[in-house]
């Protein structure tokens, strides 16, 4: 059975494992709540959602595992699952069911959600050759995108990874196609017999025009990212599932490992391109911030 946790360590619960990692955790949205044992990473759920909670912490167990590999880093996060009453008093996200992380903490719903609600809403519009296709994959019944909405979770987990070390993509768009990358990279490695559920509803989506974002192009989205309106960011990240099919169709699942690389610089990487880019001196300023931290 679970157990209930101790007080947390506070100091403990914030650092990465590695030494490159940031300090990221919120451990105030943990308390209060169960803990699950028996995982690479701190699970938090509400005492209604210990069930839900197992079952989407498999799931994050396996992705974690296989991102792990990919990328040869494993970030320290809380998989934190929430009945519709906590949710309202922890998650920052107004749609109950988003996933979403933040600040070391991946939320995800322990109860029928709100977005698949949402998602039902644009099936629901399909002309009737693609409602066909659509029900060929998800059925007809009630939470029938209840298994593309729990693959988002590794979209998700795959923030974590880069929120856990010094580096940032330059352009948000990027960061989300990553995201997107790891999903379906996952999906192909691990879970291939879930390849239709991931890809269907977006294909289908955008085939046949089921939203009218207010706006297509990159610069918009780099513009007033995160803040989108809703069935825009749908719009975007559906594209930009697609945009990661398509790569890693092509190229192969060691391609999440080469964007990866080509954006994560250490501390010290950075030192050089600081000192040899800018100026010499530039070289020394985390150096010499650390040292200014150490006299504080």
């Amino acid at each position: 059975m679970p157990r209930e946790n101790g007080p947390d360590d506070a100091e403990t619960a914030i650092r990465a494992d590695m030494g490159t990692s940031r300090a990221v955790m919120d451990v105030a949205k943990h308390h209060g709540l169960a803990s699950l044992p028996g995982f690479p990473f701190e699970v938090r759920t509400s005492a209604s959602t210990r069930e839900q909670a197992g079952r989407l912490a498999d799931r994050c167990a396996r992705a974690y595992s296989y991102l792990g590999e990919v990328l040869a880093y494993r970030p320290r996060y809380a998989l934190v699952v929430l009945n519709r009453a906590d949710w309202s008093e922890r998650a920052s996200n107004p749609l109950y069911g988003m996933p979403y992380y933040s600040a070391g903490n991946l939320f995800l719903a322990g109860e029928p959600s709100d977005l698949i609600a949402r998602l039902e809403e644009v099936a629901g519009s399909a002309p009737p050759p693609a409602a066909r296709e659509l029900d060929e994959v998800y059925g007809t019944g009630a939470e029938r995108l209840g298994p593309f909405a729990d693959l988002l979770i590794v979209h998700e987990l795959a923030h974590a990874f880069h929120d856990g070390v010094p580096f940032v993509f330059p352009r948000s768009w990027l960061m989300e196609l990553f995201a997107n990358m790891a999903l379906y990279a996952f999906v192909v490695a691990r879970e291939p017999d879930q390849r239709l559920h991931l890809e269907t509803l977006p294909r289908v989506a955008l085939e046949n025009r089921l939203l009218t974002p207010v706006a297509r192009d990159l610069r918009y989205f780099e513009a007033f990212y995160p803040y989108l309106e809703p069935l825009t960011y749908v719009w975007y990240q559906f594209r930009l599932t697609m945009m990661a099919k398509g790569l890693i169709d092509a190229a192969g699942p060691n391609v999440l490992r080469r964007l990866w690389d080509a954006f994560a610089l250490s501390d010290e990487q950075l030192a050089g391109v600081l000192g040899s880019r800018v100026h010499q001196a530039a070289g020394q300023w985390l150096a010499s911030w650390e040292e200014l931290q150490g006299e504080g």
